[in-house]
């Protein structure tokens, strides 16, 4: 195996495993990579984004139903 030729895309966690079951990286080398990552928690710091699609807000209320229905009551009572 050539590990020269790989560059930091083909360690990425999102096709680290592709990888590892083609051959392309194994074992060995995938704990030698990740031994060698520096620890940057101390350089990190936590923040939130609102993800509106796990937590969708209350709906609002419909603004015009019941206006709506009286024009129609009234439309009908006139037909």
């Amino acid at each position: 195996m050539t590990t020269n030729k790989l560059n930091v895309w083909d360690w990425d966690l999102r096709v680290r495993e592709r990888n590892l079951k083609a051959g392309m990286i194994t074992e060995k080398e995938l704990e030698k990579y990740l031994a060698a990552v520096p620890d940057a928690e101390a350089q990190t710091e936590s923040f939130a984004t609102p993800q509106p699609a796990l937590d969708p807000p209350d709906e609002p209320e419909e603004v015009g139903d019941e206006g709506d229905e009286a024009d129609e009551t009234d439309s009908t009572d006139e037909a």
